[in-house]
């Protein structure tokens, strides 16, 4: 039945906002401790950036489907609150193997907290709708989307910021304490937003299908029935792309900012530290466009989905990429071209989201978003390899935003031409 259009509002909105509370610490933390380790690593002389990188995607390979089959079977509500509070013990350990110089122990205990991502997602996303409804799942959707991208970007930052200016404070021996105080921060944050989660209201369980082995290695059949819908089919090609283009760009980025500030050596860690705490904020310009898109595209779709939206994003995106390819590095227009490449991606990336959301089955919505969650890890696979792979061949970062440029146009284009609200 149709709601009046005069009719009051009920939708529960302080729950949507202390949903979008927790589910931003949990995307902090994630990567404040991601970005730990990895500073503590250039402080030991090691690489850990790129096993990290392997930890955080792995879980969605390979558990998706039980991440989703939990999320219909039990209620979301019950499944998010188990999740940060296995956070809460997760960064505990995490905390303990820092200051104990145990580096084993901090490793592990990031791994488990990279599988509680993954079960945490589709439970977060899948409430979404349960709060409030198909009419505002436009705006609820982009809000998300637009606080977990501020979160990854305050924890990236954070975190390099915090090692780099504790070990100049306490010394060039104080690696592990530089490491472990942050860590204990992330471990009371969680214990907060552990509280808040207590408050969340309960939904019923959307499906009744009993637990089976199959979910164990049932990827394809999930990938299938999202595949068989045409509006999500098309509508996650367009988000599964913006996170590989989000991929890429930060990879080039980081590239730009290494070429443009060359390390002299690399046993200076500071010097090396320096230069990624350099990176991370050259980064923060094509995130603050990405907020600022996402939230002007969340305003638009604030009572319905409006999918010109998608199209408008879609075609400023490659002319974004072409600008930065034309560009001269570090230049105001530069930054502008930035800055405009990620306000245009995220306008493109809100609709779809909240068309994915809202076009799945009640019943089957857990699967849709695990599912959707494997491709956008597949591709995000694919992003690493395909830079790494033209940076190996000698292309410059100008040149590779030329093929992004390429490959948005062509999406862009299919999006624009296929997906309908």
């Amino acid at each position: 039945m149709q709601t009046p259009a005069n009719a009051p509002d009920k939708t529960p909105w302080g729950s949507f906002w202390s949903l979008t509370v927790i589910q931003s610490m949990n995307a902090l933390n994630e990567k404040g401790v991601q970005f730990l380790l990895i500073g503590l690593g250039i402080w030991m002389a090691m690489e850990l950036q790129y096993s990290l990188s392997v930890l955080i995607v792995l879980p969605f390979v390979l558990f998706s489907p039980l991440g989703g089959w939990l999320a219909d079977r039990w209620c979301k509500t019950r499944l998010l609150q188990a999740m940060v509070l296995l956070q809460v013990f997760v960064l505990a350990g995490m905390s303990l193997g820092l200051w104990l110089e145990n580096l084993n122990l901090a490793i592990f205990c990031f791994a488990v907290f990279c599988v509680q991502a993954m079960f945490f997602s589709p439970a977060k996303k899948g409430l979404v709708k349960d709060i409030v409804g198909s009419q505002h799942i436009g705006f609820a959707s982009g809000v998300m989307e637009i606080s977990t991208m501020l979160a990854l970007l305050v924890g990236q930052i954070g975190a390099l910021y915090l090692i780099y200016t504790l070990l100049k404070l306490w010394g060039p021996d104080s690696g592990w304490q530089a490491a472990a105080l942050p860590c204990a921060c992330c471990t009371a944050g969680a214990v907060v937003v552990f509280i808040m989660s207590l408050f969340m209201p309960r939904y019923p369980a959307q499906s009744t299908r009993p637990f089976s082995w199959q979910l164990l290695w049932c990827h394809f059949s999930q990938l299938r029935m999202l595949w068989q819908n045409k509006v999500l089919r098309n509508s996650e090609i367009g988000i599964g792309f913006f996170w590989f283009l989000a991929s890429v760009m930060m990879l080039i980025v980081l590239q730009m900012a290494a070429e443009a500030n060359p390390v002299q050596s690399k046993d200076d860690f500071l010097q090396v530290l320096g230069q990624q705490k350099d990176s991370a904020l050259l980064f923060a310009w094509l995130s603050g466009g990405s907020i600022s898109g996402g939230l002007c595209a969340s305003i638009i779709c604030a009572r319905k989905i409006r999918t010109w939206v998608a199209t408008v994003g879609g075609i400023g995106m490659p002319l974004g990429c072409v600008a930065l390819a034309l560009l001269p590095y570090g230049t105001p227009l530069f930054f502008a071209a930035l800055t405009f490449t990620g306000f245009t991606a995220a306008g493109y990336l809100v609709p779809l989201n909240a068309l994915l959301q809202d076009r799945a089955d009640d019943d089957k919505r857990g699967d849709v978003i695990a599912a959707g969650n494997l491709i956008d890890c597949g591709l995000g696979i694919v992003a690493v390899l395909l830079q790494g792979g033209m940076k190996a061949a000698g292309m410059s970062p100008q040149w590779q935003c030329g093929m992004l440029a390429l490959g948005s146009a062509l999406v862009a284009a299919f999006i624009i031409r296929h997906t309908k609200a």
